[in-house]
């Protein structure tokens, strides 16, 4: 009885835990440099987008100097290879599986270029700082710590897939991930209840 409840506790903490903000971190701390970023929910998915600098050339390698760019990541047969089919959906659900990393440059404010909700959070200089660290962390990076050449074009813009890590799963799939990353930048969000992009952007507008 006492594990049972124990593990009860424990699944009810997971659910229902949620940090506080980093002090320090968000919300920034006033008069000092912020970055602003923008969250954008593209239906099921979660996206990530701000404007580049000189010293964060981000963007595709056929357009580094964009002025905005935006990072997805998703199962990569599902979200790379586009097999949408139900097999495919329960295979990405279940079974951890090989990820990618979506990067696409634009020029567009996000807020004209995307035709969906897109939702703008001021950082501060080191919260931008931790998530962008926490973006790159996320590509397959060889013995130099460059990241893997495309594996194939992108989706719109001017954007290209790369190899990524973690493994791809239910338990964290685009949304948790883009979650975690907010995480970083010090923002309150809870991956743990981020199944959905919906369910993120409410944790945002919150």
């Amino acid at each position: 009885m006492g594990i049972l409840l124990g593990i009860a506790i424990a699944i009810a903490s997971y659910i229902f835990y949620c940090p506080s903000p980093t002090a320090g971190l968000f919300p920034p701390v006033p008069n000092t440099k912020t970055r602003t970023i923008y969250f954008v929910q593209h239906d099921w998915h979660s996206g990530l987008a701000w404007a580049q600098q000189d010293t964060e050339a981000f963007g595709v390698e056929q357009w580094k100097d964009a002025p905005y760019v935006e990072v997805g990541w998703g199962d990569r047969q599902f979200y790379f290879a586009g097999d949408t089919s139900f097999f495919s959906m329960l295979r990405a659900a279940f079974i951890p599986s090989d990820s990618v990393i979506h990067v696409a440059s634009f020029a567009e404010l996000p807020e004209k270029f995307f035709q969906f909700p897109v939702f703008k959070i001021e950082l501060s200089e080191l919260g931008f700082q931790n998530l962008f660290t926490y973006v790159k962390q996320t590509f397959i990076q060889d013995e130099k710590g460059d990241r893997l050449p495309t594996i194939g074009k992108g989706q719109y813009g001017v954007s290209n897939f790369y190899a990524a890590i973690p493994k791809y799963f239910l338990g964290f799939n685009c949304n948790t991930w883009a979650a975690e990353a907010l995480r970083k930048a010090g923002v309150s969000t809870c991956p743990n209840r981020a199944f959905l992009a919906k369910n993120l952007a409410e944790q945002i507008q919150k």
